[in-house]
């Protein structure tokens, strides 16, 4: 069976990828049987509940495939409840299996509906030495496929020095927390004041923090950012607004990944 979990993570993933997962989408399921009138049975069945018949066929193996579909909305719950359901009814028949769920558009020319402003978390970390000291990079690779670059040009690179916990130059676990809240503060009221942002990434080296945000309006954050360091009541740092329409700055931290 699958498991609550794994469909959890399906739908994250979706989510975090721009998709609606509330919307009503083509759900497509499948059992699988030796011989195909068991599975003729079957649709018969599941049509009465409103699921439509698209196909039977066989595979390389001789094994037979049953395909059946509804439009209608789920979360990862009710889902999977309806798996259980599906997985019974497999059992009943004594088919092969219930082999699972596919989700696309109800319209199955088109693909998932996604709002292409949204960015996954997929973050990759690496460390390297800079004149015999660490650095720690940490960056969201996703945004090799953003495909707002155009728009979302002006980097805010925000500095900051910390205690250094060692010869190595990085900081004290309590200096690690406190840049790290930081940082989410610096988000959060950028988020607060409507100044659309996204978290690109970080390096950690030789006492400096030095953070790269990204935004489609200068002003804004630069007026922010200004009303941060005077009367933000955090740490103290430095920033610069760098226009940079061809990402460079992203794609040195990439390079670094590598």
């Amino acid at each position: 069976m699958i498991a609550l979990e794994k469909i959890q993570e399906i739908y994250d993933h979706m989510h975090s990828n721009g998709v609606n997962t509330d919307a009503d989408m083509l759900y497509g399921y499948f059992f699988t049987n030796s011989e195909p009138q068991t599975l003729e049975k079957v649709s018969e069945l599941l049509k009465s509940e409103g699921f439509e018949h698209v196909d039977i066929y066989p595979d390389d193996t001789g094994e037979y495939w049953l395909h059946l579909e509804r439009i209608e909305s789920h979360n990862a719950s009710s889902l999977f409840e309806l798996n259980k359901t599906l997985y019974a009814v497999a059992d009943k028949f004594n088919l092969s299996s219930y082999d699972g769920f596919d989700i696309g558009n109800p319209d199955k020319n088109l693909p998932i509906e996604r709002d292409t402003y949204a960015v996954p978390e997929q973050f990759a970390s690496n460390d390297f030495i800079i004149d015999d000291l660490p650095c720690l990079l940490s960056a969201n690779k996703a945004f090799e496929q953003f495909p707002h670059k155009d728009e979302f040009l002006y980097f805010i690179e925000i500095k900051s020095k910390y205690t250094v916990g060692s010869a190595s130059q990085l900081p004290t676990e309590k200096e690690l927390q406190d840049l790290n809240d930081f940082e989410i503060f610096v988000e959060n009221n950028l988020t607060q004041n409507k100044i659309p942002n996204y978290y690109v990434g970080r390096t950690t080296y030789n006492s400096e923090r030095t953070v790269y945000l990204v935004t489609n309006e200068k002003e804004g954050a630069t007026g922010l950012m200004d009303f941060l360091k005077e009367h933000g009541n955090q740490r103290d740092f430095e920033f610069n607004i760098i226009e940079d329409p061809e990402w460079k700055i992203y794609s040195e931290l990439m390079n670094r990944l590598e």
